[in-house]
């Protein structure tokens, strides 16, 4: 009497890791569809909560993110009263994400193009972190990869 065994699927297609396979497929599209992402893309230059004014504003705050300007986490420098530059201060968020992003442009040097699509890179790796990290715990709650 002959018994047929079913062959065991390739690791990756085994069904509990089916659901995580989707998710990084569905997540790598986030960076297969950012060619044109090195440049400011979004119209409406008036409105301060574009796409464009956050991200010249985080660039901006990064790229000042100095031990020459004691790490203060400023927009620009105006001339103050006494003819002396003055800081723009806005520090709404704390250093940490202006640090990665600093590290993230460094090696570019004065390629705007390069330095834009490298911190939007570097905030899809975040967004991509979150999402998986997010994944993992709905897992664990519910104990069922597929809710």
């Amino acid at each position: 009497m002959e018994t047929h065994h079913r062959e065991a699927p390739p690791p990756a297609l085994r069904p509990e890791r089916l659901t995580l396979l989707l998710l990084l497929l569905t997540l790598s599209t986030l960076f297969l569809c950012s060619f044109d992402k090195g440049y400011f893309y979004r119209p409406g230059e008036h409105d301060r909560n574009t796409h464009d004014h956050n991200t010249a504003l985080n660039l901006a705050i990064a790229e000042n993110l100095s031990p020459d300007h004691h790490f203060r986490l400023f927009k620009g420098l105006r001339p103050g009263t006494d003819g002396a530059p003055a800081y723009e201060m806005y520090s709404r968020f704390p250093v940490g994400g202006y640090a990665l992003i600093k590290l993230a442009i460094l090696p570019f040097g004065n390629d705007l193009s390069a330095r834009i699509l490298a911190a939007r890179m570097l905030m899809l790796l975040s967004f991509s972190a979150a999402a998986l990290l997010a994944f993992h715990s709905l897992v664990r709650i519910t104990s069922h990869r597929w809710a």
